[in-house]
């Protein structure tokens, strides 16, 4: 039975990054109509409503007043960091880039587990995290030294901030998705999300011109609210509360590839030499410090045992 368990987490997650994978191109084609903020906004709030309709069909899960602070705190990361510089940062440079540069979560995943969870940090992870961290710079310097007016840099570190910001969260949340259903964490967490989003994407929100917006525009939209915001945080959240941050952040390296099948297909994007390198630097990265995990908990099974 544990393993049928883990077996629907990994399939879980597995669902959660095609669907993100796809969110990248879906996302950039609705905002030549809906600008990043007003789509924040919109992606927000119906999240929060379906999710609370769910819940309506479930047994009762009552939140401790300290959990819903701690929820209120890390729905800062997950929630209004998490989509607003994703949003702002795809809309400034390319599905391609974006997904590339999000794939270094399992990194920062893994520094996060070391600091928090106290998870060691040995050779190995160290020289991990290094490679990634030069296909990141590689592919944030491909143009050369950075232009800070250049979009696309801006971009970049925008997608990178949220990156950071995605590990951080997906560490802290563990803890509450192992004590309530995930249904239950994610209402409350997209709730108190509308908190600082609705202020965040008010202007834009209001000064949308929503009869002007195409129905491919509304399809993308509702792509974006109902698979990549209910569905992609609902599937996460089932495999982080059966497996460890660490391995759930690696699932990410599926991302790029199905981003950049779609980007290309859809004419959105190209793939070139620098991307490729970049990709396969961050992807040794995310292997070398997968490893380490599996090695340290070798070893620890092996001390146990003595």
């Amino acid at each position: 039975m544990k393993g049928k368990v883990k077996t629907w987490a990994h399939l879980s997650l597995l669902s959660a990054n095609i669907i993100y994978g796809l969110n990248f191109s879906m996302a950039k084609a609705a905002m030549p109509f809906i600008k990043p903020f007003a789509l924040v906004t919109v992606r927000n709030l119906s999240a929060a409503v379906i999710f609370w309709i769910t819940g309506l069909f479930l047994p009762k899960d009552p939140v401790k007043t300290r959990d819903l602070l701690y929820l209120l705190l890390v729905s800062f990361f997950g929630v209004v960091i998490n989509q607003t510089l994703f949003l702002l940062g795809l809309s400034m440079t390319t599905p391609i880039n974006s997904s590339i540069i999000l794939s270094t979560n399992p990194i920062f995943a893994f520094v996060f587990a070391a600091l928090i969870l106290r998870e060691r940090i040995t050779f190995l992870g160290g020289t991990g995290l290094a490679i990634g961290f030069t296909g990141v710079m590689m592919l944030i310097l491909q143009n050369g030294t950075p232009d800070i007016q250049s979009t696309t840099f801006l971009g970049d570190m925008y997608t990178l901030i949220n990156t950071i910001s995605w590990a951080f969260y997906t560490v802290v949340i563990k803890r509450m998705l192992e004590t309530y259903h995930p249904v239950t964490v994610m209402k409350w967490t997209f709730t108190f999300g509308l908190l600082a989003n609705i202020p965040i994407g008010h202007h834009q929100f209001v000064t949308t011109d929503w009869s002007a917006i195409p129905l491919s525009a509304w399809l993308e939209i509702g792509y974006v609210v109902f698979f990549a915001t209910y569905l992609g945080y609902l599937l996460l959240s089932i495999g982080l509360s059966r497996l460890s941050p660490t391995i759930v952040s690696i699932y990410t390296y599926t991302q790029p590839v199905v981003a950049a099948y779609l980007a290309t297909l859809m004419g959105q994007d190209r793939i070139d030499m620098v991307m490729v390198i970049s990709a396969l630097l961050i992807f040794a990265g995310v292997f070398v410090v997968s490893r380490q995990r599996t090695l340290s908990s070798v070893n620890s099974v092996n001390e146990v045992s003595r």
